[in-house]
């Protein structure tokens, strides 16, 4: 006896049968795959007839920063912002809704974009608030902007790295690579854990609304426990990718290694330079519209290997973030060393984005059998699809970016991600995207598309026995669609409506009958994970 058959236009994403009728599902697992005909004598306790709607695997997004996502996505949206004057307008309008106390955010801002080209100032941000910490956080949450007030909560000094002065040696309010990530966690931690939880609620109603029933989540060590101490009460599953303090920071590597909880599953992530829009991206040539300087390699080889090489022998999977040629090149040379000392023959050593390779470096990744993280959206979000985003700060080398047929035809496993909240969590705009690639040259299909967030991305976790496909003895995730997208057009792609998503065989979002974001009770919250934390097995 089934617990549920499920019946309707079904695509595998499994080789071995792409295309199915019925699903059987047995305790939150699919336990048969086949035609109508075949499953005509099973029995089940439900029935769930889609007449014919296409379904697939729930999506897999290999990218995702749970937290600081669920915080800015609290703020104010400054994507729509032209000028200086309209961003300090929505900051106003989002303060006038949140907690006197709260900080006061705004997310999605892309200084390029606005008639100044520059970010606010600290006194603009004043004028804002005096009393209250206000931040900007740039689209691809690399360089950000605070207020006086902020400043001084964080006590942010002029000589930290990254942080930018004026002639006189006073503090704009702005600070880029390599300060600005870390003090991303100094912010998060003036914040609570109220805030948090409930950033973390909202990250997994909006994926499970997206079709995402598996997010790589991104975080540091405090959240990924927390999620995982909490992980019965979401609706998705979150993978965790810890964001390590850095490659010099070896006695925390070493005791996240030792960590129960995370063993043998967890991926050791960091970041290798950062990112264009900070001229931070670090490049083997000057950049265009600033010869002085080829962008930030944050770690020497020998720092970079003596991390990885750690992690590596332990049995973790590492990951950089590397989007300069410069910074591809680096973690390349350094995964080969690695290699080179301690054999392992399924590794998938990752990196995240591999946004400007060389042919050079796509054939040595390749060789190496290196897994990349890669996000479609990148290229209308951030690079356009004219290029015009990042043709300003590398000129003509802007057309190595996103090389998405490169990497295939090489033999290279991909998993799609989108670094939300850089790009939304829409992998069907995604894959018209990648599907209408500026470069003709490195469009892909719409079979590789969702095979990248489903079973290519499954296996970039190494969770291709468990997620990815619709197969026997796999994970009853699934999602249901009002169109079906080989049946219509690219441009249509986009207009395709998530009608609602299974996780585990159990529906954890339905179109029909949504609800808006509720939040959680704290107490209440805190001792169902009590609860959950007293019945986890000791030692």
């Amino acid at each position: 006896m089934f617990d549920t058959l499920v019946y309707g236009n079904i695509y595998t994403m499994d080789l071995r049968k792409p295309e199915a009728e019925v699903l059987g599902i047995k305790d939150g697992k699919i336990q048969f795959c086949g035609t109508r005909r075949a499953a005509s004598l099973l029995k089940a306790k439900r029935t769930l007839d889609f007449r014919g709607k296409t379904i697939l695997p729930g999506f897999i997004d290999t990218h995702v920063h749970v937290i600081p996502a669920g915080i800015f996505m609290k703020g104010a949206d400054l994507s729509k912002a032209k000028t200086v004057s309209d961003v300090l307008d929505l900051l106003r309008e989002n303060a006038g809704k949140t907690a006197p106390k709260d900080w006061i955010l705004g997310a999605y801002f892309q200084d390029k974009l606005i008639a100044e080209k520059r970010f606010p100032t600290k006194e603009e941000l004043d004028a804002v608030s005096k009393d209250r910490p206000v931040l900007i956080c740039h689209n691809d949450l690399h360089p950000i902007a605070f207020n006086t007030k902020a400043l001084e909560i964080l006590k942010v000094r002029p000589d930290k790295p990254g942080v930018i002065t004026d002639e006189n040696g006073e503090m704009t309010g702005q600070v880029e690579d390599p300060g600005c990530v870390d003090m991303l966690g100094d912010i998060l931690a003036k914040m609570g854990i109220a805030s948090i939880l409930d950033g973390i609620f909202l990250v997994d109603d909006y994926a499970a609304a997206h079709g995402v029933t598996t997010v790589f989540g991104k975080d540091v060590l405090d959240i990924l426990l927390l999620r995982e101490i909490a992980k019965d009460l979401f609706k998705i599953e979150f993978v965790p990718m810890w964001y390590s303090d850095g490659c010099r920071d070896l006695a925390s590597l070493e005791k996240f290694l030792k960590n129960k909880m995370f063993a043998g599953r967890a991926c050791v992530c960091a970041f290798a330079d950062g990112a264009f829009d900070g001229h931070s991206a670090a490049l083997a040539e000057p950049y265009t519209d600033r010869p002085d300087t080829k962008g930030i390699l944050n770690y020497s080889d020998e720092e970079m290997y003596a991390f990885t090489m750690t992690a590596h022998r332990a049995g973790a999977q590492v990951s950089f973030h590397a989007i300069g040629d410069a910074a591809v090149d680096q973690v390349l040379r350094v995964y080969e060393r690695v290699l080179a000392d301690c054999p392992r023959e399924d590794h998938r050593l990752r990196i995240e984005h591999f946004e400007e390779p060389t042919k050079e470096a796509i054939e040595k990744a390749a060789s190496l059998r290196v897994a990349l993280s890669m996000q479609p959206l990148l290229l209308e979000v951030c690079e356009k699809m004219d290029f015009s985003g990042y043709a300003g700060f590398i000129g003509d080398r802007v057309l190595r970016c996103s090389p998405y047929r490169s990497v295939l035809d090489h033999g290279l496993l991909v998993g799609g991600g989108t670094d939300f909240p850089v790009t939304p969590m829409d992998v069907l705009h995604g894959a018209k995207i990648a599907m209408t690639h500026p470069v003709e040259s490195e469009r892909i299909t719409l079979q590789e598309c969702l095979e990248m967030n489903t079973s290519e991305a499954a296996k970039l976790g190494f969770l291709e026995n468990r997620k990815g496909r619709l197969a026997f003895g796999l994970d009853a995730d699934f999602i249901v669609l009002d169109q079906d997208p080989y049946a219509v057009e690219t441009d249509a792609l986009d207009g395709i409506k998530i009608e609602k998503t299974f996780r585990g065989g159990r529906c954890v979002f339905d179109a029909e009958d949504r609800k808006p974001h509720k939040k959680r009770s704290l107490p209440g919250v805190l001792l169902r994970i009590a609860g959950k934390k007293l019945r986890l097995p000791v030692g």
